[in-house]
């Protein structure tokens, strides 16, 4: 699995020959196995990294887990999801088993053979239990926190 990490580690600075520390590499690899599941969409691997205590910022009010899910899957069945990643992710610890990473989402999908793009600034917090990190929260980094992803159709 290949990793694109530039900009802020945690407490790394800029520099581009930061080295991430073993939590933080865990970390950035669970953010880039959801990505992977959802390029490939497959709804199941891609749950499995957020757990069912998710605040998931859609609206100015926050939804959960389920919401999330429903809004992944009516993705996976409307579209095909062309390419996606998160870049660009700075990972930030809060300690032994709290986290959150920054990062470029970019999804690339077709509807209908129509290809649309959404790319935004997200904000992702993670926890780890028993061992796995999983998606506490997810939001946009914009004034309002509200994300666009997954889209609605």
């Amino acid at each position: 699995m290949v990793l694109i990490l530039a900009g802020c580690g945690g407490g790394g600075g800029g520099s581009s020959d930061y080295t991430l520390s073993p939590e933080e590499l865990e970390v950035a690899t669970a953010v880039e196995a959801f990505a992977a599941a959802v390029k490939t969409e497959n709804l199941a691997s891609a749950m499995s990294y957020v757990f069912s205590n998710l605040k998931y910022f859609n609206s100015i009010k926050p939804a959960d887990h389920t919401e999330f899910q429903k809004r992944l899957e009516n993705l996976f069945e409307k579209a095909t999801v062309v390419d996606f990643t998160i870049t660009n992710i700075g990972v930030n610890m809060g300690g032994e088993d709290f986290a959150s990473i920054i990062g470029q989402l970019t999804l690339v999908y077709s509807v209908d053979g129509s290809v649309a793009t959404l790319s935004e600034s997200i904000d992702i917090s993670l926890e780890r239990d028993s061992g796995k990190w999983g998606f506490t929260q997810i939001s946009g980094r914009n004034e309002l926190m509200i994300t666009a992803f997954p889209p609605a159709l």
